[in-house]
């Protein structure tokens, strides 16, 4: 028999936790209170570099069950866990003109790279972990690619031709697994999104070895039914790593210092101070009494 919610129903009620459950409970919570956000998997390989938990599927298994029970019961804030894999898009509507001018005002921000030498974007192999990733590279005004594992050969064409529309060089900031596809995803990267004309350098940010020294990451053997372990284990070793095994803040620390090094710093505020003009602007149409109909026109730099 399935569950049915009837509307005007009440919710079942979250499961009572078992004892045995406790441990993990609490080594959860203090996860949770040393990070903001997390994905699920992320949350796993901090339970293991404490030894709250062993490395094993059913091991993770648990944790996602034990950590959902805790949002639902409430003693785990849900917004402590990103879900990289399901998303809502609502669509962008307004109920007038008054509030539709508010709202551009208090999104309205300038594409700061326009300005730049260079143009940034970020890729990674794991979707999961895009609820963690994409908030830095909202803040950064950088597209961020989530290639789910080896890039198609659409994402690859319309990314190369995105990328040589911008008129100049770019980079690509490549955060995928340290394991024999991981490795050769950015090993090749580069090579085929210039063949589709696009100036472009691909930057392989994480993750390499020295991370997995210098972090202490936890590592498991590599699979030997992959066609490039061969190749993979003759240079590295047959340990393979997780890009989620990274502590989140240090992947978001890295991932910021990594695109604030390209950053030309005068351009940057100068586009700022534009942006803060143009807000202004926007802001003081907002206030006025539109009546239907009427013709706006603006100067470019908040003039």
């Amino acid at each position: 028999m399935t569950d049915t919610l009837v509307l005007g129903s009440r919710p079942k009620k979250a499961r009572k936790p078992q004892a045995r459950s406790l441990p993990l409970r609490e080594a959860i919570l203090a996860v949770a209170a040393e990070y903001d956000r997390m994905s699920v998997r992320q949350l796993f390989y901090q339970l293991v570099s404490r030894q709250a938990i062993e490395k094993t599927e059913a091991a993770y298994k648990r944790v996602v069950d034990v950590s959902g029970q805790m949002r639902l019961d409430g003693s785990l804030d849900y917004r402590k866990i990103a879900d990289g894999h399901r998303t809502r898009r609502a669509v962008w509507a307004h109920n007038g003109v008054r509030a539709a001018l508010e709202n551009v005002h208090e999104l309205y921000r300038r594409n700061y790279w326009l300005d730049q030498p260079l143009t940034v974007e970020v890729w990674s192999e794991k979707d999961a972990l895009s609820g963690v990733l994409l908030p830095v590279c909202e803040a950064w005004g950088v597209t961020y690619v989530a290639c789910r594992g080896f890039p198609s050969i659409t994402l690859r064409y319309e990314s190369a031709v995105a990328l040589a529309a911008m008129g100049k060089p770019a980079v690509v900031l490549y955060l995928g697994d340290h394991d024999a596809s991981g490795q050769q995803i950015s090993a090749n990267l580069e090579e085929e999104l210039r063949v589709h004309g696009a100036d472009v350098m691909v930057e392989r940010l994480a993750l390499d070895p020295w991370q997995v020294r210098a972090y202490g990451l936890p590592t498991r053997p590599g699979k030997r039914t992959d066609s490039r372990h061969r190749a993979f284990a003759a240079r590295f070793g047959d340990a393979s790593v997780e890009l989620d095994a990274l502590p989140p803040d240090t992947l978001t620390t890295l991932l910021q210092d990594a695109i604030a090094a390209y950053v030309d710093v005068p351009r940057w505020r100068a586009m700022q101070e534009t942006e803060r003009l143009e807000r202004e602007t926007l802001g003081s149409l907002a206030l006025l009494d539109l009546a239907p109909g009427t013709t706006i026109r603006l100067q470019e730099g908040g003039e």
